[in-house]
C-alpha cells in the first residue's frame, strides 16, 4: 500500500537551493497485522524546495515499540523528486501498539520530523460448527441440504481466502455461500455466516470428502468440513480417544538437559490404535510424535523447557475427534542448584524422629540443625544442593536413656530418592520398645556422623 504525501504549502518552494521536505498524513495506521507475520507500507516522500534533499538518520523514536521499524528510505531527493520511506510492523503480542519514526534532514525550516505510527496485533480462529456434515442415505435424484457456520473466533476479523473441495466432491456437492460473497470474505470478530451444502448423489455410491477453508487463522490455515453421504456408518456417533499419561506421574522433577522418557495409553472404541495419531506436547508445543503400538500404549521422548511445565499427551481418531490427558511437572536448569527434601520415609511428606539432636551439612556447611536437647518429631526439611555433593548426617544423644534416628530419605521432587541412614534405636530403659540390654551411654554422645553423596537425578 502506498500513501500519497502531498504538499501542506500554498505554492511551490521559492526559495532557490532550500530543500523542502513535505510529508502527509502524520499519523499511519497499519490496521489489523496477524501475530508473528510482518506488513509493510510506503509512504512517499517529496522534496518540493529546489536545493537537494538529504536524509541524516530515519529512525524509531524514543519509547515506539520495538514492533515498529524501519526497511528504506531514500538518502536524497533533487527538486521536485519522490522517494519511498518504507515500514513495517510485525507485532508479537494481541492489542494496539503505538510508536513514531523521527525525520531527520537538511530541510532548513523543519529539519526534524515526527510520524505517529499505529497498528494492531490480532490472532484470528476460525471456527466450524458442525466440523461433520453426515448426510446419511440419499438416492439418486434425491438431494439433502445441510448448514455449517462460521466463526469468527480469536481476534480482529477473520479472512476467508477460498472455500473449495479437495477433490471429486463436486461430482456430489454443491455449496451455496452468502449473497455477498467475495474473496477474501472478511467476518468481524464475533460474528458468523452459513455454508449451505448439498448433497445430489448421482448413483448409490459412498461420497466422501472435504470442503477447505483457507483464512488468515495462522494456527489452522486450512480447515475443514468432513462430508459423509451414502456411508454405512454415521460418524457423528464416533466417539473422541480415552487418553491416559502413565509417567511421568504429577509433581515430578527433572533437568532441563535429560531426555525424558514418556509413556501413556489410549483407547478408542470405534477403531484400532494404530489407525491414531498422538503427540506429545510441553506447554503447548509438540516435543513428540507418539509411536503407537497395537495394544494403545504411546512412548515418547524429549527436552522440556525450565519453570512448572504441563505435559500433555493428545490424540486425533480418523476423524478429528480429539483425546488429551495432561500432568504437571517441574524442570529445573541443569547448570543451578535444585531443592532436595529430607524426610523420614519413602514420600517427600514423611516428618521424622530424633533423640535428641540432629545436624545436616551440604559440603560441610550446616543447613539444618535441631539442637534443643530434647527428643523431636520433625517435618521433612529442605536443601538446595546438586548432584555430587555430599551431605553429612550428624546425630547427638544428649539425655539418659534413649538414643533415636529414623531412617532418612533424600528426595528430589516426587519421582526420585535416595536412601541415607538406617533407622537408629536403643535404649537403657527396660521399659522402652528400643531396650537392647547392651547400650549404656555415655551421654552426651554422637551416636551417628555419616556422609553421603548426592546420586539424584540419575543421569
Amino acid at each position: 500500500m502506498l500513501l500519497l504525501l502531498s504538499a501542506c504549502t500554498d505554492g511551490p518552494a521559492l526559495n532557490a537551493g532550500k530543500p523542502e521536505m513535505v510529508v502527509t498524513p502524520a499519523r499511519v495506521d497499519f490496521g489489523e497485522v496477524v501475530l508473528g507475520t510482518e506488513a509493510k507500507l510506503g509512504l512517499r516522500v517529496r522534496n518540493d524546495g529546489y536545493g537537494d534533499l538529504t536524509f541524516e538518520s530515519v529512525l524509531p523514536g524514543d519509547g515506539a515499540s520495538l514492533d515498529f521499524g524501519v526497511v528504506a528510505f531514500p538518502e536524497a531527493l533533487g527538486h521536485d523528486e519522490e522517494g519511498v520511506l518504507e515500514l513495517r510492523y510485525t507485532p508479537d503480542v494481541e492489542g494496539q501498539d503505538f510508536g513514531t519514526v523521527v525525520l531527520t534532514s537538511n530541510d532548513s525550516v523543519a529539519p526534524v520530523l515526527t510520524l505517529d505510527l499505529e497498528g494492531t496485533g490480532v490472532l484470528p480462529r476460525i471456527d466450524l460448527d458442525p466440523e461433520v456434515l453426515y448426510f446419511g442415505t440419499v438416492a439418486p435424484g434425491e438431494s439433502l441440504t445441510l448448514t455449517a457456520r462460521v466463526t469468527a473466533a480469536g481476534s480482529g476479523n477473520l479472512r476467508i481466502g477460498s472455500v473449495d473441495f479437495a477433490g471429486d466432491e463436486a461430482l456430489a456437492y454443491t455449496v451455496t455461500l452468502p449473497d455477498d460473497w467475495a474473496e477474501p470474505y472478511v467476518v468481524t470478530r464475533g460474528f458468523s455466516f452459513p455454508i449451505d451444502v448439498t448433497f445430489s448423489p448421482p448413483d448409490i455410491a459412498e461420497y466422501t470428502g472435504d470442503l477447505y477453508l483457507s483464512s488468515n487463522d495462522p494456527e489452522e490455515p486450512l480447515a475443514a468440513i468432513h462430508l459423509y453421504g451414502n456411508t454405512v456408518d454415521d460418524p457423528t456417533e464416533n466417539t473422541a480417544p480415552v487418553v491416559e499419561i502413565l509417567d511421568p506421574d504429577n509433581g515430578e522433577y527433572f533437568m532441563d538437559d535429560v531426555n525424558v522418557a514418556l509413556h501413556g495409553y489410549v483407547y478408542d472404541s470405534d477403531e484400532v490404535a494404530t489407525n491414531l495419531l498422538c503427540g506429545w506436547f510441553a506447554d503447548g508445543t509438540r516435543i513428540d510424535t507418539g509411536t503407537i503400538d497395537p495394544t494403545g500404549h504411546v512412548s515418547g521422548a524429549g527436552l522440556l523447557p525450565v519453570g512448572e511445565v504441563e505435559v500433555a499427551l493428545r490424540c486425533y481418531d480418523s476423524e478429528g475427534l480429539v483425546g488429551e490427558d495432561s500432568t504437571e511437572v517441574t524442570v529445573w536448569p541443569h547448570d543451578e542448584p535444585v531443592t532436595y527434601t529430607i524426610s523420614g520415609g519413602a514420600s517427600p511428606f514423611d516428618w521424622f524422629g530424633v533423640d535428641d539432636d540432629v545436624t545436616f551439612t551440604v559440603n560441610g556447611v550446616v543447613v539444618f540443625a535441631d539442637t534443643n536437647r530434647t527428643s523431636d518429631t520433625l517435618p521433612p526439611v529442605t536443601i538446595e544442593a546438586e548432584r555430587g555433593d555430599v551431605i553429612g548426617v550428624t546425630a547427638t544423644d544428649q539425655n539418659y536413656c534413649d538414643k533415636g534416628l529414623d531412617g532418612l530419605y533424600l528426595h528430589w521432587g516426587t519421582g526420585e530418592s535416595q536412601a541415607l541412614n538406617e533407622a537408629i534405636c536403643d535404649s537403657a530403659c527396660g521399659d522402652s520398645a528400643c531396650y537392647s540390654g547392651t547400650y549404656n551411654g555415655p551421654w552426651p554422645s554422637v551416636f551417628a556422623d555419616e556422609t553421603y553423596t548426592i546420586a539424584i537425578p540419575v543421569e
